[in-house]
C-alpha cells in the first residue's frame, strides 16, 4: 500500500455512494499488507475523510451506520497497532480521542495503553505523554462509560505520577472529586494503585485518599463498600497501613462493627470490612488480634452464622489470620473455643453448602494448614489440635476420604489439596496411614479420570513417599507411583488363546 494509493482512496470517501466499498477496500489492503508504511498509517489516522464516514444524517439507515462503524474501527485499529512511543508523541491520536463516538475514543485509549504497557520498563515513558494528550486522558477518566474510563485509569496509573506537580492536573483531579460516584470511585482506585508504590508517592495523592476516607461517614452503604474494597490493597503495604492508622481508619471501621446493632444497614458492610481487615491480618496479625477484638468477634460470628452472603469473606479472613505462625498462636491463645467451634462449622458447611462455597471452604482450610517456612513444634501441635476438631473429632481423615470419592472433580481436587497440606506434618501422615482403605485408594490409578485430580493425588503420594512412616513394601509402592508420574497408564496385554 503506497501513500499515493491511500490518498486516492481517501478522495473516494468524499463521495457518499462510494464510502462503504472504499472502506472495505482500504481494510482489505491493510489486512493484506504485513509491513505498513508509517506515512500511510499516519495519514489514515489523521484523515478527516475516515472520520466523516461516521457522520450520519437523519435519513441514513441504521444498518449502514453500524457497518460503517465496524469498517472504520477496523481500519483505525490496524493503524493504531503500528504506533510506537519511540516514533511519535501520539498527537496522531488526538482526532480519535476527541471523537463523539465512545467506541472510537475507546480504540485510541486502548491502543495508547497497550503501547505504554509494552514500554513500561522505560524510565522516560511518562515523558512521551504531552500535556494535550494528558488532558484528553484525564477527561476520559471522568466519562461514565466503562469502556472509556477503565483504560484511562490504567494509563494514568502508569504516567500520572510524573505530572502531579502540574497545576492543571491537580485542578482536574479536584474537579473530578465532585463528579458521580462512578467517577469518584475510579479516581480513588487510581490514587490507591499509584500510592502502593511508596510513601513518597502516597504523599502526592494524599488529598484524594483523604477525600475517599471521609466518605466512610457517608449514608451510602454501597459507596462505603466500594471504598473499603479499593483500600484493601493499600492495606497490604506497610506505608499504607501507617497512613491508614494515622487517619484512624481502623478505629472508625471497628466502631462501626461495635455499633452494628444500632445501624442495621451497616451489616451490608461486613463482607467488605472482613476483606479489608483480612489483608492487614495476613501480614500483621498481632496488630488486628490484639488491638481490634470487635473485629475478631465479628469474624467468628460470621463463621458461626451460616449466612452464605458472609461466609466467603469469613473463610478468607480466617485463612489470612492464620498465614503466619504468630497468627495461629495468638488465635489459639485468645480464641481457642471459637476456633474449635469454627472447625466444627466447617465440617457442617462441607457437607451442606453448594459446591462453589464448599470449594471456598476447602481452600480456606488448605491455607490455614499450609506454611512455606519450617514451623515450630508449638504451631504444629496447635494445627493438629485444630484438625482434630473437624467432624466433631471423630474419623476426621475418613471424613475427608469420603469427599475424595465425590464424582465431581472440583470437590475431589479441593479435598486432595487439603489432604496434601495436612500431610506436610507427621501427625497428618499418621492419620492417613491409620485410615482404612485410604492408601489403597490413593495408589489405585484405575479410578481417576480427571487430569487435575490425577495430579493432586500424585502430589499427596509424593509427600507420603518422602516420609518414613511406612514399611518397606508400602514405601516401594509409593516410590514406584512417583517414578511413573501422575499420568502413567499401565499397558494391558491381550493373550490370544487357540480356539477363541
Amino acid at each position: 500500500m503506497t501513500e499515493e494509493w491511500c490518498c486516492e482512496k481517501l478522495k473516494n470517501l468524499r463521495i457518499k455512494e462510494n464510502r462503504m466499498s472504499t472502506l472495505a477496500e482500504i481494510r482489505g489492503r491493510l489486512n493484506d499488507t504485513p509491513n505498513l508504511e508509517e506515512k500511510v498509517t499516519n495519514r489514515l489516522l489523521t484523515s478527516s475523510e475516515i472520520y466523516d464516514c461516521l457522520e450520519v444524517e437523519e435519513d441514513d439507515e441504521l444498518p449502514l451506520e453500524a457497518k460503517a462503524m465496524d469498517l472504520v474501527s477496523d481500519i483505525l485499529s490496524i493503524c493504531m497497532a503500528n504506533l510506537s512511543l519511540r516514533q511519535t508523541d501520539f498527537r496522531l491520536l488526538d482526532r480519535a480521542l476527541q471523537h463523539k463516538r465512545p467506541r472510537i475514543r475507546a480504540l485510541a485509549l486502548n491502543a495508547l495503553l497497550k503501547e505504554l504497557q509494552n514500554q513500561i520498563s522505560d524510565d522516560s515513558v511518562g515523558d512521551a505523554i504531552s500535556d494535550d494528550l494528558l488532558r484528553h486522558i484525564l477527561k476520559a477518566m471522568q466519562e461514565t462509560e466503562t469502556e472509556i474510563g477503565s483504560p484511562a485509569v490504567k494509563i494514568l496509573t502508569i504516567v500520572l505520577e510524573e505530572h502531579m506537580e502540574k497545576q492543571y492536573v491537580k485542578e482536574t483531579l479536584l474537579e473530578a472529586l465532585k463528579g458521580s460516584e462512578v467517577v469518584k470511585c475510579r479516581l480513588y482506585e487510581l490514587a490507591v494503585n499509584v500510592s502502593k508504590r511508596s510513601a513518597a508517592t502516597l504523599e502526592k495523592f494524599a488529598f484524594i485518599l483523604d477525600h475517599a476516607l471521609s466518605e466512610l461517614d457517608n449514608d451510602d452503604v454501597l459507596l462505603q463498600v466500594n471504598i473499603l474494597e479499593i483500600f484493601a490493597s493499600l492495606a497490604e503495604q506497610n506505608h499504607g497501613i501507617t497512613f491508614l492508622e494515622k487517619q484512624q481508619v481502623f478505629d472508625v471501621i471497628s466502631k462501626k462493627v461495635e455499633l452494628i446493632e444500632q445501624n442495621p444497614l451497616d451489616r451490608l458492610l461486613v463482607p467488605a470490612i472482613m476483606k479489608f481487615f483480612g489483608k492487614i491480618s495476613s501480614m500483621q496479625p498481632q496488630r488486628i488480634i490484639n488491638a481490634y477484638p470487635h473485629m475478631i468477634k465479628c469474624l467468628f460470628e460470621c463463621l458461626h452464622s451460616g449466612d452464605v452472603s458472609l461466609l466467603p469473606a469469613a473463610f478468607d479472613t480466617l485463612a489470612n489470620l492464620c498465614q503466619s505462625q504468630q497468627g495461629v498462636t495468638l488465635l489459639e491463645e485468645h480464641y481457642s473455643s471459637d476456633v474449635k467451634e469454627s472447625m466444627e462449622d466447617y465440617s457442617s458447611y462441607l457437607r451442606n453448602l453448594p459446591s462453589e462455597l464448599k470449594n471456598r471452604a476447602f481452600s480456606s482450610l488448605e491455607v490455614i494448614f499450609t506454611f512455606d517456612e519450617a514451623i515450630s513444634n508449638t504451631v504444629s501441635e496447635i494445627l493438629h489440635k485444630w484438625f482434630e476438631h473437624l467432624n466433631g473429632g471423630q474419623n476426621n481423615m475418613q471424613f475427608l476420604m469420603d469427599f475424595c470419592r465425590n464424582p465431581f472433580p472440583d470437590i475431589k481436587i479441593s479435598t486432595l489439596n487439603l489432604i496434601g497440606a495436612v500431610c506436610l506434618y507427621p501427625w497428618g501422615i499418621e492419620a492417613l496411614k491409620n485410615t482404612a482403605g485410604f492408601l489403597e485408594y490413593l495408589l489405585d490409578r484405575k479410578i481417576e479420570f480427571d487430569k487435575e485430580a490425577k495430579y493432586a493425588k500424585y502430589c499427596v503420594i509424593k509427600l507420603l513417599a518422602e516420609s518414613c512412616a511406612f514399611d518397606i513394601e508400602t514405601n516401594n509402592q509409593l516410590r514406584t507411583y512417583v517414578n511413573e508420574g501422575p499420568y502413567y497408564v499401565q499397558a494391558i496385554m491381550d493373550i490370544a488363546v487357540e480356539g477363541n
